[in-house]
């Protein structure tokens, strides 16, 4: 989970009671951050690097419509071209079908999609890379029956019909100048409103809800529930377009809580989100995007979190707890 800058608190005492070397570099710190970051080339942000490229694997399952591969990662101001692609049989260009080339191409500043098919290349689909060297990378590929909806730091670029059948997917690989540290593969198509029970202690202590989602392009408001056995919803999260505000709050006896309200609105209308809920002892901690959005102190016993409510409008594809 990526967090935002740290910052150190320095009490002005301290320079009083003699401690002026503290503060000084409490100064320098907050000088170096406001500074431009020097760019950096892959050989030294390798240690960086959760997954080595070239990156093969095999899909345990089948790649099935209604699901999304996500891979996060960084470019460094030497990258020249990487590559996501989607591979029958081998996870190599050996000759058999590649179903999906993504090649990302700083060179020619183009995303370039293709099919290698019966032995040959097809035609090449292009759009502009809004990617610039030394930039964080994320790409999501959701396959649906008769294409793929490809998604570049959440935003959709580009619809690609399926050239040889879905079924076929085995195997993917990455290639190139890039660094991948994130690397994600689930999801499904869910009903909105959608309704479920957590499965064994639910939503525990300790535990994180993660929801993948899309606002609707007209999207007004949606809403997520975190419900207590009885009934009570322990956290409601609305997140309101018509507002520009995210309102949290519970029911508890049937009746309404004051509404929290503190924040700008972290979700914009047809760009995805990754919304996670963490359940801490005193409260529920909110990030959106790798960010950190809230803190809802509990008004009711962490424990016994066992039903999630998702409705309005908005576009579910993936629920996790971990």
């Amino acid at each position: 989970m990526q967090t935002g800058p740290q910052f150190q608190i320095v009490y002005t005492y301290s320079a009083r009671n003699g401690d002026t070397n503290r503060l000084e570099r409490y100064f320098e710190t907050q000088q170096e951050e406001s500074l431009p970051k020097k760019p950096r080339t892959l050989a030294e942000m390798s240690h960086e690097s959760a997954f080595p490229v070239p990156y093969r694997s095999k899909l345990t399952e089948p790649f099935e419509p209604g699901q999304t591969l996500i891979v996060k990662g960084k470019t460094g101001e030497d990258s020249i071209r990487f590559t996501v692609n989607l591979h029958t049989a081998t996870a190599d260009f050996s000759g058999n079908d590649v179903p999906l080339h993504i090649s990302v191409r700083f060179d020619e500043g183009k995303l370039v999609f293709n099919t290698f098919a019966k032995g040959e290349w097809g035609k090449e689909e292009r759009k502009s890379n809004p990617y610039k060297k030394g930039d964080d990378i994320d790409i999501r590929i959701r396959a649906h029956d008769s294409k793929f909806q490809i998604f570049v730091d959440q935003k959709e670029v580009k619809e690609y019909e399926h050239r040889v059948p879905l079924s076929s997917i085995t195997h993917f690989t990455i290639d190139g100048d890039v660094l991948v540290n994130y690397i994600h593969w689930g999801g499904k198509y869910y009903p909105v409103p959608y309704e479920s029970g957590l499965a064994a202690e639910g939503l525990a202590p300790g535990k994180t809800l993660t929801v993948f989602g899309i606002p609707e392009k007209k999207a007004k408001r949606f809403h997520i529930n975190l419900l207590k056995k009885n009934g009570d919803i322990a956290l409601h999260f609305n997140a309101r377009f018509d507002e520009k505000h995210v309102v949290r709050n519970s029911l508890i006896n049937s009746a309404w809580g004051n509404e929290e309200r503190e924040g700008k609105m972290p979700f914009e209308k047809a760009v995805g989100f990754d919304l996670e809920i963490l359940n801490e002892p005193y409260a529920f901690a909110i990030t959106v995007n790798g960010e950190r959005f809230a803190s809802y102190a509990h008004r009711l016993s962490p424990d016994e979190v066992n039903g999630l409510q998702i409705g309005g409008d908005v576009e579910i594809t993936g629920i996790q707890i971990a």
